[in-house]
């Protein structure tokens, strides 16, 4: 088959090249021991800091459900993706579509698979302002320090979308003596990868990150032969393609992305940080079902993102000043009759804005405070030959929105009560804007405000062991094309936004209990929740004077669940002379019902339970390895492939549970040296996260790594 190597970008190879100097420029001069021996003061970290409650804050005082994915665990995976990390380490649930394109679920909502015209409930943020894209695909792990995966809703602080929870990706800050890495790979499905970082202090003001990542799979990959768990129906979950054979046809894609960022301390309180990165995917080979329903495809998907942070201290208050810009596109591809490529379809979403807060410390206790500012464009087109455009299916969109919020953090009863109430104020503005090609577009602008407060609290009963609670209003806002204005659409119908639409809400409480003892490696959490979501936003035509379709408020769900964690390393019981971590954590869903005007019925696209469990090694001086497995509860989901299911006729369907194992062993050479294998899919599970589009079976990766 025809290979789908992309050459790199300039910038990459630049970037490449001077890490290469550099990794032999800082090189150590002295011989590296040849068996490092790590004690307990190297291995345990200390007390964790997050920044989820937007100021930095010790995990064990912020009264709400943190899952912490960390820079070891990072390293150990070596993930390609976001996507690929959380399936492997958060209690989330991951749905992914072959061809770059992947979401989130959390406690039960719906994920998005990266459109922009759906309704977004996990909010994704980047060092605490909006990540710029809803398709985690495109985010590349390289430059992420760690991980902060916030259960709940986080509307008070961070505004719309954040209804289900919120994931921050925490970038690298290096300081000190410069450190980096260059590391190669190969693997299944002629897959080559590499990637290097560098970062460390230019002098004593001046530091710095850069990193660089190649990754190319140049051969469709197989999905699986087993089912572990479950005996599916082969209408259900079929064991091979249309062609007779267990290829997942036109999966090949290359990516390639650049980060860099320079800080620099002004003075002794304020400090500056400037931030880019570039991610490039070019000719992405995108399958079609299994069933031959729909045709392969090709694509381009390009992202971008600056931002720049000033932030300092004067006397008791912390103040952050971040300015932030990101841009990304979609490009679906076609060849002409004489080999020219066009786009016939292209998405772009541009979005920029500011946050500014001050963090007053009073005593004990704290306040934070400040205003949000964000504007996000969505443009489309169309061409239908090389050069020659044509209109596009709907009108460019704009939502502008301030937010202006507070939070404090209440410390009581000697530290052992912790209160920390929240309220935030959204006003938002929709419009559509002029598009061309496009005749008809009504451009007026539409305004709407919510109120979002929260609660929550904690109390330690004696050190290590905790009760927390929370309550809070969340919302996601509707579009701009379904809030404002109207337009004919290119097949001649005509759509109207509905002025009088309403936000998509919920109300969630939760309680639970914690044991932690971070020198011991030990955390257990249990925690009940309970959400109330109303206001789903769907189409309707109506029939009136003028026919026309427009977006109203139809139906309501109910959901609750419990979460189970619980982690604990057995190295501790001797001084970590080495390190023997186990891992689970379990979310079980009890009702996730939709309530609508038919009646009741179950929640599609939302697992009933979703579970990781695992266990690592790490002597700390030859060997490490883990072993995880990811378990998919049963799922109902539409079914759009009828007339491929001889028998299951069904809308909706229930589909089997299934259970994916992955390990990993590396062996350390010396300080400088390592070598480590990955098997994914390690049984060979046939298994969708998406009805019609397997994922991939087993596969191996062998990669080198040198670190200076």
């Amino acid at each position: 088959m025809k290979s789908n190597f992309v050459k790199p970008s300039k910038s990459f190879i630049r970037m490449a090249g001077l890490l290469a100097i550099l990794s032999t420029a800082f090189q150590p001069g002295a011989v590296a021991e040849e068996n490092p021996k790590t004690d307990a003061a190297d291995y345990v970290a200390g007390e964790i800091v997050v920044s989820s409650t937007r100021t930095d804050e010790k995990l064990k005082n912020i009264p709400r459900k943190v899952e912490v994915i960390t820079s070891k665990d990072i390293e150990a995976l070596n993930p390609a993706d976001a996507t690929e990390l959380l399936k492997k380490t958060a209690a989330v649930d991951v749905i992914e579509y072959p061809g770059l394109l992947s979401g989130v679920s959390m406690r039960g909502f719906k994920p998005n698979y990266g459109s922009y015209y759906s309704a977004q409930y996990v909010a994704y943020l980047l060092d605490g302002r909006p990540l710029g894209t809803n398709n985690l695909s495109t985010v590349d792990m390289n430059m992420i320090d760690h991980v902060e995966v916030i259960k709940g809703p986080s509307s008070a602080l961070y505004g719309s979308n954040g209804m289900a929870g919120t994931i921050n990706f925490i970038t690298k800050k290096s300081q000190g003596p410069i450190k980096g890495k260059v590391s190669a790979g190969y693997g299944s499905f002629g897959t080559y990868e590499g990637s290097a970082t560098i970062g460390g202090s230019i002098n004593d003001r001046m530091d710095f990150d850069l990193g660089v990542r190649y990754f190319n799979e140049t051969e469709d990959y197989k999905f699986g032969k087993n089912t572990l768990i479950a005996n599916p129906s082969s209408e259900l979950l079929p064991d091979k393609n249309a062609k007779g054979n267990n290829t997942m046809e036109n999966t090949a894609y290359s990516t390639n992305s650049e980060s860099l960022r320079l800080g620099y301390r002004l003075s002794d309180n304020f400090r500056i940080d400037v931030r880019g990165s570039v991610f490039n995917a070019p000719s992405v080979h995108t399958a079609g079902d299994i069933f031959g329903s729909s045709s392969p495809g090709v694509k381009d998907v390009f992202r971008k993102t600056a931002d720049l942070t000033l932030s300092g201290s004067v006397g008791n208050h912390s103040i952050k000043f971040l300015p932030y810009w990101s841009e990304n596109e979609s490009r679906n591809l076609k060849t002409d009759t004489s080999g020219e490529t066009y786009a016939y379809y292209n998405g772009r979403n541009k979005e920029y804005g500011f946050q500014l807060q001050d963090a007053i410390k009073l005593g004990e206790h704290r306040l934070t405070a400040g205003i949000d500012y964000n504007t996000a464009t969505y443009q489309t087109g169309r061409q239908s030959a090389p050069g020659v455009s044509i209109a596009p299916y709907s009108p460019d969109g704009k939502t502008a929105n301030l937010g202006v919020f507070a939070e404090s953090s209440l410390k009581l009863m000697g530290g052992k009560l912790v209160v920390t109430p929240g309220v935030r104020y959204d006003m938002t503005s929709f419009n559509m804007l002029e598009t061309p090609l496009l005749s008809g577009v009504d451009t007026t602008k539409e305004h709407d405000s919510f109120f979002s407060p929260s609660l929550a609290f904690q109390y330690t009963f004696v050190p290590g062991l905790k009760t927390h609670a929370s309550i809070g209003k969340a919302f996601v806002s509707p579009t701009a094309l379904q809030k404002a204005g109207e337009y004919l659409d290119s097949y001649g119908y005509l759509w109207r936004g509905n002025s009088d639409l309403k936000p998509e809400t919920s109300r969630t409480w939760d309680v639970g209990l914690t044991w932690s003892d971070e020198k011991h490696g030990l955390k257990a959490d249990v925690t009940y929740y309970d959400t109330a979501w109303d206001d789903f936003i769907t189409s309707k035509y109506v029939v009136d004077t003028t026919s026309y379709y427009t977006y109203v408020n139809a139906a309501s769900a109910k959901l609750r669940g419990i979460e189970f964690e619980v982690g604990y390393d057995f190295g501790s019981r001797v001084d970590y002379h080495y390190s023997l971590r186990c891992f689970a954590s379990y979310t079980h869903l009890f009702e996730a019902t939709e309530t609508d005007t038919t009646g009741e019925t179950p929640m599609t696209f939302v697992r009933n339970g979703l579970g990781s469990f695992g266990v690592e090694y790490d002597d700390f001086k030859f060997f490490s390895a883990r072993l995880s497995a990811r378990y998919l509860g049963s799922v109902y989901q539409t079914n759009y492939y009828t007339s491929y299911r001889p028998t299951l006729k069904d809308g909706v369907l229930e589909f089997d549970p299934s259970l994916v194992i992955d390990a990993t062993v590396g062996f350390a050479l010396n300080r400088q040296n390592r070598i480590d294998l990955t098997v994914q899919n390690l049984l060979d599970e046939n298994y969708a996260e998406k009805d019609g589009y397997p994922m991939p079976g087993r596969s191996y990766n062998v990669r080198y790594t040198v670190a200076f």
